[in-house]
């Protein structure tokens, strides 16, 4: 099943570097209200991203303090390894579906696709029959 989970990173990413590339690590806070209890709970989430080449340029100047993110995965695993601290929830295969930082120039980018350029919309419209004895149903 996937799993997709959008914030702010408070902290820059965590970067580890190997012979195949870059891997990032980011952390993610999500808070809900309980209305069981009557307050607030929060939900951390934290991901591995892995990068090469130019990728990892990308990754290391937008993936800082204040960014906001979407994260989607095809799994979660608990992670309660580390007793000081609340479990967390980490995200598997996780791939970066979208970023919005602060670059100056560039404010938004999709997560490792091009820019694309908006084109007017075409005013010719395609001969359809709508005539209802065409419709199969």
């Amino acid at each position: 099943m996937s799993h997709t989970v959008t914030g702010k990173l408070n902290k820059a990413a965590r970067r580890y570097d190997n012979q195949n590339g870059s891997t990032f690590f980011v952390s993610v806070g999500e808070k809900n209200y309980n209305f069981k209890d009557k307050k607030d709970e929060w939900t951390n989430y934290e991901a591995a991203l892995f990068a090469k080449d130019a990728q990892v340029n990308f990754y290391e100047s937008a993936l800082i303090e204040g960014s906001i993110i979407s994260i989607s995965g095809t799994g979660l695993i608990i992670d309660d390894s580390n007793k000081d601290y609340k479990a967390k929830l980490v995200i598997q295969d996780a791939k970066l579906v979208y970023i919005n930082y602060d670059s100056g120039s560039q404010q938004q980018k999709p997560a490792s696709q091009p820019q694309q350029q908006n084109k007017p919309p075409s005013n010719t419209t395609p001969d359809i029959d709508f005539d209802d004895d065409s419709i199969p149903f």
